[in-house]
């Protein structure tokens, strides 16, 4: 979108410095010690406040849950990752289509996803397939 004259362009937020970030906790420190922030129980808020032109949202987090796809549910995973069909995957495996059918639908289980793209998805964000499944050139 083009900048109409008279519009002002946001400022980029400085790069955080301890000594930046050292006065933003305090600031949030205090805001604790005068109970002027925000929490919200049922979406785990414990503390949402805004400092200056920072929020600052503490969130309860659960630890991620760690999947482990078996050797075989691991290799047809990242078969899919790399655009290979089901009937690919089983000529490429000298398996049937069903038995790939049947590893995915394991797979989709374990990673609680429900197709293809949130599967990739998924393996993309968890650090031990990433590199596997878009490796750096």
């Amino acid at each position: 979108m083009p900048t109409r004259i008279g519009d002002v362009a946001p400022t980029p937020p400085r790069p955080p410095t301890p000594e930046r970030l050292d006065a933003l906790l305090a600031e949030v420190a205090e805001h604790l010690r005068s109970g002027d922030y925000v929490t919200d129980e049922r979406e785990g808020i414990l503390l949402d406040v805004t400092v200056g032109h920072v929020r600052c949202l503490l969130v309860h987090q659960e630890p991620a849950l760690r999947v482990t796809l078996s050797p075989r549910e691991r290799q047809i995973a990242l078969m899919v990752a790399h655009g290979r069909t089901n009937q690919a995957i089983a000529t490429s495996l000298d398996i049937s289509v069903w038995t790939v059918s049947t590893h995915l639908r394991r797979i989709f289980a374990k990673l609680a996803v429900s197709s293809r793209a949130e599967m990739v998805a998924r393996l993309l964000a968890d650090h031990d397939y990433s590199p596997l499944v878009a490796p750096e050139h």
